[in-house]
């Protein structure tokens, strides 16, 4: 009854799938505590649904996760649920329950055009739905719970919530390497019991979860706030009222499933190498009017939220203006401004500052990246660009380092103005 697809790439103990299931799974340890000891529990993650529960190996309830903010009423939801029923009536207990967890509430839920309501449950805590903003706290109130519970310093929350994050994160990782075929996708409850109790006895945390805390949090706030500054300017309402479907809204979506968020500054920013071990690199390098301007705005132009992806690492979208041999294009916010005032030796510069930032280049191959054309004597044209990018690679491949493409973002927007969007 496997999903046919390998979604574990997009997880993670720090995004809003792995958190919405930490958070299920400590609030379900906390009934167990009190309600029922000696029972064998579990979680599924990703074989069949986006996670499952387990109790003495038998299924107890299925559950499908998406982080979506444009959508607002049901029918959207129908294909997922479909399968999430599917799912369920083809196991071992087809009386177990599903639930649809969201990050923002489905209007017409309770309708009567929804016949899905009878089988399937809006996952909500105290009568609302569990935000993208929201999880955390929630966690950490579950987390005080347990340790007050064991007759731990409830003092020592944060030390476990970091504990359990990387626990996930990690866990994810060791998944992803074993390949689908060897891969165990099942996490016995007792270990994140393990985890909680050998964290208490801890005197710190490490370094690896306070970065990646602020950095996801930075992130989140930064990129919500940014799509909201859009939704404003443009449709003249706030991302939260806001219930149209856009390319932006799209990209957002798919920047909550991303599973390493400092590697995904660096995607946005491909010329800048050093100084990332410094957590006031991500404020820098992800500003909010840019995201919303050079981002979002791009993307918004391209009238094709259906052409916009994701993979854990960042956002594509599929365009017939990419010549890259993946007919991608990464929108980043690298700036040739510097460029033009420092004339060619300054653009060779930044090239080969791309071509020698590693880290993320396994991304960058096969695909397009945006540029800003710079601003300062006029914009470099798409082919000042080429050819600029051509004279700077000690290794042509297709004429593009690794056959990676540069694209004015300025002439891109042009296009799909003429085109009327990203359309074949």
């Amino acid at each position: 009854m496997s999903r046919g697809n390998d979604a574990i790439p997009t997880w993670s103990g720090f995004n809003y799938q792995g958190k919405i299931m930490l958070f299920y799974i400590l609030k379900l340890m906390n009934q167990i505590n009190k309600e029922e000891g000696g029972r064998v529990y579990s979680v599924n993650l990703e074989e069949i649904e986006d996670f499952c529960i387990l109790r003495d190996s038998e299924y107890i309830s299925f559950h499908q996760v998406k982080a979506w903010l444009s959508v607002t009423k049901w029918s959207s939801y129908s294909k997922a649920m479909d399968k999430l029923l599917e799912h369920r009536n083809g196991s071992s207990n087809p009386m177990a329950k599903c639930y649809l967890m969201v990050a923002r509430d489905v209007a017409d839920w309770d309708e009567d055009s929804n016949t899905y309501n009878a089988s399937i449950e809006l996952y909500k805590h105290d009568s609302k739905i569990v935000g993208v903003c929201d999880v955390k706290d929630l966690i950490i109130e579950e987390i005080k719970k347990f340790l007050a519970e064991k007759g731990y310093d409830e003092n020592q929350f944060e030390i476990v919530y970091g504990e359990l994050c990387l626990f996930l994160d990690d866990r994810i990782a060791l998944m992803h390497k074993q390949g689908t075929k060897k891969r165990d996708y099942t996490i016995p409850f007792s270990s994140f019991w393990d985890v909680i109790n050998q964290s208490v006895k801890k005197e710190y945390v490490r370094n690896e979860f306070y970065l990646k805390e602020k950095v996801y949090d930075y992130v989140m706030e930064n990129a919500k706030k940014a799509l909201d500054g859009l939704c404003q300017d443009i449709c003249e309402d706030s991302l939260e009222d806001c219930s149209r479907v856009c390319a932006a809204k799209a990209a957002y979506e798919n920047i909550m499933e991303i599973s390493d968020y400092t590697k995904f500054c660096k995607v946005l920013n491909p010329d800048k190498i050093d100084g990332w071990d410094n957590s006031l690199a991500m404020a820098e390098n992800f500003p909010i009017k840019e995201l919303q301007n050079e981002i979002y705005y791009l993307l918004y132009q391209s009238k094709s939220p259906e052409k916009i992806l994701g993979d854990g690492n960042g956002i594509y979208l599929q365009s017939k203006y990419s010549n890259a041999p993946n007919g991608k294009i990464i929108p980043t916010l690298l700036d040739l401004t510097s460029g033009c005032r420092g004339k060619r030796k300054a653009l060779q510069r930044i090239f080969q500052n791309i071509i020698q930032n590693t880290d993320i280049m396994d991304i960058l191959e096969g695909n397009s990246i945006t540029v800003i054309p710079g601003s300062y004597s006029g914009f470099l044209s798409q082919a000042q660009i080429t050819s600029g990018w051509k004279e700077s690679n000690p290794e042509k491949i297709s004429h593009y380092y690794r056959e990676i493409e540069l694209i004015s973002s300025k002439e891109l927007q042009d296009k799909f103005d003429e085109n009327g969007g990203n359309h074949d």
